[in-house]
């Protein structure tokens, strides 16, 4: 083994500040890498690692994700809302994404946690039936403005509504074209009050949802 072959480092003890990795050779000589990123960090004890949301079974994985993104959605909205006169839809496209698919992850998640199959589709429409199914009852049931999927439309008026990247919402709010770069043929509209109030509402919603339905299962 040659003296500047690499090796793996070991315990090295707590690293110097500003350093981001650590390399020891075989001959004993480290070489320490600065990280700028490091320098005059918010929070410096503050962290997490994905270990034990691994080990949690897949219904709950999906929920935790729904309620992060659906946490997102709340507080972009309330920075959206800040920027007052000058918000663009960019911010509120954002807040929609994320709702949206906090919307997919958590009815994915009910389904699961009861021992349905849901559909390997984005469509909220589609798993919404079959949410709706398995979470009969009023006090399940919740709100959304994807309850009506292009296809579902399309049967009730006879005739297709929607074209392009409005007939993904997935699509739509992540992108805002599709994938030969047009744009929407309808207008959008973000109403930051409204949509705060709105899921605001889910947060309490699905966990009384999600609640209920644990005890139900365990019990």
């Amino acid at each position: 083994m040659s003296g500047n072959e690499e090796k793996s480092p070991g315990d090295v003890g707590s690293l110097p500040a500003e350093v981001g990795l650590v390399i020891e050779y075989s001959n004993g000589v480290r070489v320490y890498q600065l990280d700028p990123f490091l320098r005059d960090m918010r929070w410096p004890e503050v962290r997490t690692d994905s270990a034990s949301f691994k080990a949690l079974p897949q219904h709950a994985r999906l929920y935790e994700q729904s309620r992060a993104f659906l946490d997102a959605a709340i507080v972009l909205c309330e920075q959206a809302a800040e920027a007052g006169a000058n918000l663009e839809w960019p911010r509120a496209s954002v807040c929609y994404y994320c709702l949206h698919l906090a919307t997919e992850l958590f009815l994915k998640a009910c389904i699961l946690r009861v021992g349905g199959k849901p559909a390997k589709s984005h469509e909220i429409a589609d798993l919404l039936k079959r949410y709706a199914e398995l979470f009969p009852g009023q006090e399940n049931q919740f709100p959304t403005p994807w309850s009506l999927s292009a296809c579902d439309l399309d049967d009730a008026v006879g005739c297709k509504v929607l074209k392009g990247v409005d007939r993904v919402p997935d699509q739509l709010y992540r992108y805002g074209m599709d994938k030969d770069g047009t744009g929407s043929s309808g207008t959008q509209f973000f109403t930051p009050g409204y949509f705060f109030n709105y899921a605001r509402h889910l947060a309490v919603k699905w966990h009384e949802v999600w609640s209920n339905a644990a005890g139900s299962v365990d019990g």
